[in-house]
């Protein structure tokens, strides 16, 4: 098969020595610095992708915020008027009760100046009624001064009448 003789052991050695100083060498000038290049570029992609991670959070948090927002928004929109119209209930139902009450005292109000006025024409229809009856009865008297029967009706009429 193969033959090994010595040039072959001492090229293979040598060649052996010659890689593996030439890894070592690699490996301090080129892995080494290779590798940490890599390692920062995958650790600043990372921090990119972390930024841009938490950046989406907060950004679906102020959608999640501003829609809250918006939504309490409305319903406080819904409170007010809801409020507004309350008020404008009570004061229509103010304005109503004084309204009432206003006309009830002017109806009030009418009907005792009605009855005083009542009292009035009955108090002067008495006084004319009264001095009807005197003037009758002054008729009457002047006619029959001699009756003191009649001068009797006259008195007892006169004090029943309220008159005299």
């Amino acid at each position: 098969m193969f033959a090994f003789d010595e040039t072959f052991w001492s090229t293979f050695g040598l060649t052996v020595v010659n890689l593996l100083v030439l890894f070592i060498v690699l490996k301090l000038l080129l892995f080494k610095p290779v590798t940490k290049f890599i390692d920062n570029r995958n650790n600043k992609i990372e921090e990119a992708i972390n930024s841009a991670n938490s950046l989406k959070e907060e950004v679906e948090n102020m959608k999640l915020e501003y829609a809250e927002k918006l939504k309490g928004a409305g319903e406080e929109g819904k409170k007010i008027i809801e409020e507004q119209r309350a008020m404008a209930i009570a004061e229509y139902n103010d304005t109503l009760n004084t309204a009432k009450n206003d006309a009830k005292t002017i109806i009030d109000s009418a009907r005792k100046e009605i009855e005083v006025e009542k009292e009035k024409a009955l108090a002067s229809l008495k006084k004319e009624v009264g001095g009807l009856v005197i003037s009758a009865s002054e008729k009457v008297i002047k006619k029959n001064m001699d009756s003191e029967t009649n001068k009797k009706l006259i008195s007892d009429f006169l004090e029943d009448s309220g008159v005299a």
